[in-house]
């Protein structure tokens, strides 16, 4: 097996000038400190080359030539003219749904976040704790709230992902977890708990977040509950997905860590060197989730960086080096809960922030850069609504007043404008040859009922659809 040899780089130190402190001070007073060197989207004199590439790799690697072979009913060529449409992409870009459908109804942005939702994003994150669906030791679980959300999903024709079955945060865990006495009783609960989410909804949901922040809440389960399994120890997070593969057999399965994503972050080091422990003892993970929440640190402008992720931690060239660092370890990678560079809610003092229109441009060269990678598949962003859902800000597409923001503009002109695919002409010869992103296509040609059908990277590229035509019915 070929190991990834991880030396964390030596970290630099941040040389602040009277003049700057007094800046920030300045900043500071206004209730968030904003960018010191002007606009910011991400892309300083180092990125620009990495930008350029990634526009080049999209091009290459997110689309193909495709010839699609149209006949009847009695297998002649089909002749006349006819519309392709995408419909979706392969790549699956994914959004939040939860923290939404928890909105009143009736409250403006719960509105808005589900009409955006339902117009960009063909994936939505549905699934709930621990403590919300086993509230009681013993009891029978509650699926009320999932299963509403699984209820929307499916008559929207979105994808799912289910975030997440073993999570060992303090709202995460039943109340009932300080009266867990051993380690072996906690093991018959873990399997207890992926059996019950498997058999609930194991045949409409088929990706699945198993294990979630296991180093980030090392101290907090050790303190509250010893007998509680150490999950950030290889072996134990091994077993879990092991256990999960047994009641999910067809599933992805997702292990996920977070914190930023620089190479410069010691912290983010700790995380490669932990899935690569894991991935050590051969557990069938099918992907490497990575949240992708970026938030900014201390009162340091996001445009200089992070205290703790170092100088140009939220440039594109230091987030391009991390990610290629986590697809070196050899499995697919999820960006899992997303959101661009934001104020935290929890916190009470002067803090970094960008203008919506920085955090629009931003967000647009973060997708394109992940869409760039060809060991990424999706991409979930964790906020539609500001601030709902967790501690971003000004994390959402939509404000809590139901309002639109500047990032919801720049993403839809992405992902409907500059990243989409449609033909439309004389169908010569029963044949059409285009090119193409990747995904689900819709064709429409007079006198036939539409038709659906993939052209995926790895599927045929020349394939033929078989049309059905429009019944005549009677006046």
């Amino acid at each position: 097996m070929t190991r990834l040899l991880l030396l964390p780089p030596s970290v630099l130190r941040i040389s602040v000038s009277t003049a700057a402190r007094a800046l920030l001070a300045v900043l500071a007073s206004l209730g968030s400190v904003h960018s010191a060197v002007g606009f910011f989207d991400g892309v300083d004199a180092a990125s620009r080359m990495v930008m350029d590439k990634a526009r080049r790799q999209i091009e290459a690697i997110r689309q193909g030539n495709f010839i699609v072979r149209f006949i009847d009913a009695a297998g002649r060529p089909v002749r006349g003219s006819g519309e392709i449409r995408l419909v979706h992409h392969e790549f699956r870009f994914g959004a939040n749904l939860c923290p939404v459908t928890r909105l009143p109804r009736g409250h403006p942005a719960r509105h808005a976040g589900l009409e955006v939702i339902d117009e960009l994003f063909p994936l939505v994150r549905v699934g709930n704790f621990w403590s919300v669906e086993q509230p009681e030791l013993g009891g029978q679980p509650e699926w009320g709230r999932t299963d509403a959300d699984v209820a929307w999903a499916r008559a929207h024709g979105k994808q799912m992902r289910y975030h997440c079955l073993i999570y060992n945060a303090s709202f995460a865990l039943p109340e009932w977890y300080r009266r867990v006495e051993s380690p072996a009783q906690w093991w018959l609960l873990i399997e207890k708990r992926i059996r019950d989410v498997a058999g609930r909804y194991g045949s409409v949901i088929h990706e699945y977040d198993v294990i979630n922040e296991m180093i980030r809440h090392r101290e907090w389960a050790r303190r509250h509950n010893p007998a509680f399994p150490a999950l950030d120890e290889p072996q134990n997070a091994a077993r879990i997905i092991r256990m999960a593969d047994r009641y999910l057999p067809d599933a992805e399965l997702v292990m996920v860590e977070t914190h930023l994503c620089s190479m410069r972050n010691p912290y983010f080091l700790k995380v490669c060197r932990y899935f690569r422990e894991v991935l050590d003892l051969d557990p069938p993970v099918d992907v490497i989730g990575f949240q992708g929440h970026f938030y900014g640190g201390g009162r340091m402008p996001i445009s200089v960086g992070h205290p703790q992720a170092g100088p140009g931690a939220f440039t594109m060239k230091a987030i391009s080096e991390a990610l290629d660092y986590l697809g070196a370890l050899g499995k697919p990678v999820h960006i899992t809960e997303f959101n661009p560079p934001s104020r935290m809610k929890k916190r009470r003092d002067p803090q970094p922030g960008l203008s919506e229109k920085e955090i629009a441009a931003w967000e647009e060269n973060f997708y394109t850069l992940v869409f760039s990678k060809s060991y990424i598949n999706e991409l979930t962003r964790w906020f539609v609504v500001d601030g709902c859902g967790g501690n971003a800000l000004d994390g959402g597409l939509v404000a809590i007043d139901g309002r639109k923001k500047a990032n919801y503009y720049a993403l839809r002109k992405l992902l409907k404008n500059d990243w989409t695919t449609q033909w439309a002409g004389e169908i010569s010869g029963g044949s059409v040859s285009f090119r193409g992103f990747f995904g689900e296509y819709e064709a429409r040609i007079p006198g036939y009922e539409p038709a659906r059908f993939r052209l995926y990277s790895r599927s045929p590229h020349h394939i033929t659809v078989r049309l059905r035509r429009i019944s005549k019915t009677a006046d």
